[in-house]
Parts: structure tokens; sequence; C-alpha cells
């Protein structure tokens, strides 16, 4: 993409019309991203309901929660420090999260840059977001491997797929 002289980059590069809901594969990238973040923050809130309903708090300082799960009759005994598995499941997911959403995210955004047909972008979007679905479900179930591994290829390579074209398209 060339840019005037007018030193504007930024300004003409957006005013372009690619970062514009009038785009539909920006407009597709924004649903698509907005829920798989949406996903990623419910793995944080899912850990914390695993917390309480296993009672498996991180520090001493949660020995407040334990109280008052003993006040509502819901003890699970002194469970301040410990690791329970469904916890660590949820955590270990959430994680997973964070490392495959947000360079989605980013690599979306550098890949609407590219122009690329409609169609192509929407299958890349879906993909991704399919396949972190899937990996939820293959690890909170759990599933047999390899579900898990292959829901996760699935995101990985769709990331990989759309920043090859922001490579070709760029001059390093």
């Amino acid at each position: 993409m060339q840019y005037g002289s007018s030193g504007n980059t930024l300004n003409n590069f957006i005013s372009n019309g690619s970062y514009s809901f009038c785009n539909p594969a920006f407009a597709s990238l924004a649903g698509y991203s907005s829920l798989a973040l949406l996903k990623m923050l419910g793995m944080s809130a899912y850990t914390v309901i695993q917390r309480f309903r296993t009672g498996s708090f991180i520090t001493p300082e949660d020995d407040i929660y334990k109280k008052m799960m003993n006040q509502l009759g819901l003890s699970h005994g002194n469970m301040v420090g410990t690791k329970s598995d469904l916890v660590e499941r949820a955590r270990e997911n959430h994680l997973n999260d964070l490392e495959n959403i947000i360079p989605f995210v980013l690599a979306g955004l550098f890949y609407i840059g590219t122009r690329p047909k409609f169609d192509c972008a929407l299958w890349h979007f879906r993909i991704f977001l399919l396949s972190r679905l899937l990996h939820t479900i293959a690890y909170q179930v759990p599933l047999p491997q390899p579900t898990r591994t292959i829901s996760w290829l699935l995101g990985y390579s769709s990331i990989i797929s759309m920043t090859i074209p922001v490579l070709r398209s760029i001059q390093l």
C-alpha cells in the first residue's frame, strides 16, 4: 500500500475503508473476535465458580471465602492453598485462550489490512472461533485426545494462515 507524501499515514490507512464497519470483513472480525473474547472472559468466571464449588482457594487472604462458605453450610474443609483438578483444568483452559485469542485478534487486524476476499476472511474467523469452542468442550468434559489437539491445531493454523498474506504484503 502506497501513501501520499503528506506524512499522515495512519489517517490514510484508516480512511481507506479497511477498518470501517462498512467493510464486511472488518465487521466479521469484530464480531468473531468479540465472541472469542467473551468466551475467554467466560473461562475466567468459570474458574472462579469452580473455586467456590470445590472450596479451592489460592491464598490465606482467601480464607474469608472459606468462612463465608462455612456460614452458608457449603464447607469443603480446609482447602486454602490446595489445588483442585477442576480448578486447574479451568485455569489451564483460560491460559490457553489467552495464548491463542489475543494473537488471533492481532493477526486478524493485520490481515484485514491486506484487504482479503470476504469469504476467505470469514472462513478464517469461523474456523478459529469453532476451534476455540471445541477446544474448551474437549478440555472441560474431558474428551479423549487427540480431540483437543486437533481443535487447537485448527485455530493455530487459522492464525498462521492469516499472517502469511500480511508478511507477503509488507516490505521488511
